[in-house]
């Protein structure tokens, strides 16, 4: 499975408003929840989980890349979101600097294999 098979022009952000972390993920997981690719009743479940997976290790991964992820019982299949930022996004990435691509995923917990891109 391929990043570009989870991405439509709509689930892109071109540059996002947010600066740090947490309202990055919160921006992009609102999207999805608009699109409806997420139901709004999970929201808050499905934000609970990606926090606890940052707070174990930042998803910063360097070189400007972020690419928050979990699985989620709340999910039938897999969900993406992309979001860019020029200016840069504060995300204690394992290189401390900015991150200006941000590539959500949120798996099923009930799928066997969880598809890579």
């Amino acid at each position: 499975m391929s990043l570009a098979s989870l991405l439509s022009a709509e689930q892109i952000i071109p540059e996002m408003k947010a600066t740090e972390r947490w309202p990055a993920i919160v921006e992009l997981i609102d999207l999805l929840v608009s699109l409806g690719k997420i139901k709004p009743e999970d929201r808050e479940s499905i934000l609970a989980s990606l926090k606890q997976r940052e707070e174990t290790m930042s998803t910063g991964i360097g070189f400007g890349i972020a690419i928050p992820h979990a699985s989620s019982d709340r999910l039938d299949e897999v969900v993406a979101a992309f979001g860019r930022s020029t200016t840069g996004i504060e995300f204690d990435a394992l290189d401390n600097a900015p991150v200006k691509f941000v590539v959500l995923k949120r798996t099923s917990a009930r799928s066997p294999r969880s598809p890579s891109f």
